[in-house]
């Protein structure tokens, strides 16, 4: 049974819904702190107050998305007010649906700032030994199958998530010196408002995608299962891997 305890510091990006704060809750519930980041500070003390050891949670308003470049220099801070890192979690994420043909550079820039840019700066500053506990310390990067798939309309997204599932792999190799994994996991179409709320996908893409699903969507709940365990360490030598989560949805779409 994996189990944490209050002293173990967990950061999550994206706290603010969906993956992120399931996640969170989840870390939570099994006994850890977490430090929730997001853009909205509303959302973020409502998934405080949400969760089921509020005390456990810190919310932290934050725009990644801003000063990309000293995001490694703003770890520093928060583990100056609050503790060493035993995990981080990067489930901040941008998506949109756009042909090649209409797409502009400069979204496409803001999709891998966010997607991208923003979690190579956060690795950078949790890898940092004054910032994570050493051994015992893991990484879970929030990826998506779209990076192993040929899906159209989202191209730039997919090879945002592409890059990130690579950049992982390597940077396995380098942060294992410091007793740090590093993993990426690809999940497939997830029930969360980002998926509903989308302009960019309509009802009848929703219910043509749902068949490919042999059971059915996945939940933010079932991604925070996965994290969790690579977050423990009952995965202690799983470490530079992308694991799929999407119910066997990939065979179908291939």
């Amino acid at each position: 049974m994996i189990e944490f305890n209050k002293n173990d510091l967990f950061l999550i990006t994206g706290a603010n819904s969906g993956i992120g704060k399931a996640i969170a809750h989840k870390i939570i519930k099994l006994g850890g702190t977490v430090i929730g980041v997001g853009r909205n500070s509303e959302k973020l003390n409502i998934a405080k107050n949400e969760s089921e050891h509020p005390d456990h949670y810190i919310a932290v308003q934050k725009d990644l998305a801003i000063d990309i470049e000293f995001l490694d220099k703003w770890i520093d801070e928060i583990t100056s007010s609050f503790g060493k890192l035993k995990g981080l979690i990067l489930s901040a994420g941008m998506q949109y649906t756009m042909p090649i043909s209409a797409d502009k550079i400069n979204n496409a820039k803001s999709l891998f700032d966010i997607n991208f840019f923003s979690n190579v700066a956060i690795i950078k500053g949790f890898a940092k030994k004054s910032n994570n506990i050493g051994n015992g310390s893991s990484i879970v990067a929030i990826s998506s199958f779209t990076a192993e798939l040929g899906l159209g309309g989202i191209s730039i997204y997919s090879a945002s998530k592409a890059a990130l599932n690579s950049f992982v792999r390597s940077a396995a190799v380098e942060l294992a010196k410091s007793k740090i994994r590093i993993n990426s996991i690809s999940a497939g179409h997830v029930q969360t408002t980002l998926l509903s709320d989308s302009k960019g996908f309509s009802k009848i893409f929703l219910e043509k995608i749902s068949g490919r699903y042999p059971l059915g969507l996945g939940t933010p709940e079932d991604i925070a299962n996965l994290t969790c365990f690579l977050l423990s360490d009952q995965s202690r030598w799983i470490n530079g891997s992308n694991i799929i989560i999407d119910g066997g949805a990939h065979i179908n779409f291939l």
